[in-house]
């Protein structure tokens, strides 16, 4: 069984969905491990242990976070030093969309590689989203539990010679779960994924020269590079 904490960013028309994966038996050691880190910034920049961090606020310098003076580098610095954690933890695994007009149809996908993945892995998946999408997401997990139809890459499934098969998807347990990004350090640190992603895919130029455009492949170690093959990281687009 995993747990997977589910955020995302955007720029219109631009949407970003990671999805961070954590093994239940594992969950403790890594909330633990992202807990400290929290404790070392408290002792390194006088950072607030409970301060939402919240991406694109966090590296434009707002937000009160710290006693201290943060500045914009210093907080890049942060950024970064985030998705190292992330991946120097063993067996967390991180699911990332890029797609642009739709935001549903990035949700979509998302489900469906995560759906794949588990079925691969012999897992089942329990959904933890940020708060505001709750209506919109529910309807559609329940949709395609029961109605999804899925494309063949040949054009035609050969055993029924139609272009599409309906494929519920049924190692996504229960409706997703919400909670405020606030009490998540797991759905802020999706949150950092997401961000990260969205200046790679898009960057600019008052980001990059803190170099938040290469700051995502500090996460290719934990990238589910089979949910796309094509993509040296697996974004699925």
């Amino acid at each position: 069984m995993h747990l997977v904490y589910i955020d995302d960013s955007q720029e219109n028309p631009y949407y970003c969905f990671s999805a961070l994966a954590v093994p239940v038996d594992q969950w403790f050691t890594t909330f633990r491990k992202i807990q400290d880190w929290r404790r070392t910034l408290r002792i390194s920049d006088g950072i607030f242990i409970t301060k939402e961090f919240h991406a694109w606020k966090f590296v434009s310098g707002r937000g009160n976070i710290s006693t201290n003076i943060v500045t914009k580098w210093r907080r890049c610095q942060i950024f970064n030093e985030a998705l190292q954690l992330l991946a120097s933890i063993e067996n967390v695994r991180l699911f990332n969309v890029f797609l642009t007009s739709r935001q549903d149809w990035a949700f979509e996908r998302l489900l469906n590689r995560i759906n794949r993945t588990m079925q691969a892995w012999g897992s089942h998946a329990i959904l933890l989203c940020d708060e505001g999408k709750e209506a919109d997401y529910t309807r559609l997990v329940r949709k395609m539990s029961v109605f999804n139809p899925i494309p063949s890459q040949y054009g035609v499934w050969q055993d029924t010679g139609s272009a599409t098969r309906n494929i519920p998807i049924d190692r996504i347990i229960e409706d997703p779960f919400f909670k405020k990004s606030e009490k998540s350090y797991f759905i802020q640190m999706a949150d950092f994924c997401a961000y990260a992603l969205l200046r790679k895919e898009r960057p600019i130029t008052s980001k990059s020269r803190y170099g938040l455009n290469s700051a995502f492949m500090e996460l290719e170690p934990i990238c589910v590079k089979e949910a796309n093959p094509r993509d040296p990281c697996g974004i699925i687009r």
